[in-house]
């Protein structure tokens, strides 16, 4: 069976990315690092329909299941990348090109001697300061109180990144499927939002 027309391959890909070249006219970008199932990828491309929002997901199952929904429901303003969130970062953006990020539930690894994989290293928020044009926002939630503090020592150590008022950053955003699931066992979320200067 033919990929959903929604998913990239890099391999034929023009590389970096440019909005027109993805989505058929110049538009802002936006990205998400995990979709997953593409639960926010999706109502936030479709309540934002003059976005183009680039979703990367690691695991090609959930991501080919994002596409089929997409194709399904007919949005048709996002892409799906089977890649990882610092090949997207580094390779396939360039500086300013990106109006906002999206990084909802990273993977807190939470024993010790996995923490050297999390993904809010100060290498990779130097990387997001980088690629959001001025103005753009950074939004990102976690429950995981041990990986809050981590994110935001790394967050507060790039001066190109100020924190703005997350009731008003978050207030039209849809929620996870893992936020859903939260909400429902009670567990707090911790939320970030942080403009580029």
């Amino acid at each position: 069976m033919d990929a959903p027309d929604s998913i990239l391959d890099l391999a034929r890909a023009s590389v970096p990315f440019e909005a027109s070249a993805l989505f058929g006219s110049a538009r802002p970008l936006e990205v998400e690092l995990g979709a997953g199932k593409g639960r926010f990828a999706l109502e936030w491309a479709a309540a934002h329909p003059g976005i183009g929002l680039v979703a990367v997901e690691r695991a090609r199952t959930y991501l080919e299941m994002a596409a089929r929904r997409a194709a399904r429901t007919g949005v048709a303003n996002v892409r799906f990348v089977h890649t990882t969130a610092e090949d997207l970062l580094f390779r396939c953006l360039t500086p300013s090109s990106t109006a906002a990020v999206h990084v909802y539930f990273p993977d807190p690894w939470p024993k010790m001697r996995h923490h050297k994989r999390r993904f809010f290293r100060p290498e990779n928020v130097a990387r997001l300061a980088e690629v959001l044009a001025p103005g753009g926002l950074l939004r990102l939630k976690t429950d995981h109180e041990g990986y809050a503090e981590v994110i935001a020592a790394a967050l507060a150590a790039e001066p190109r990144l100020q924190p703005v008022a997350p009731e008003a950053a978050f207030a039209d955003v849809p929620a996870t499927s893992f936020e859903i699931k939260y909400a429902r066992e009670g567990r707090p979320v911790r939320c970030f939002a942080l403009q580029r200067v």
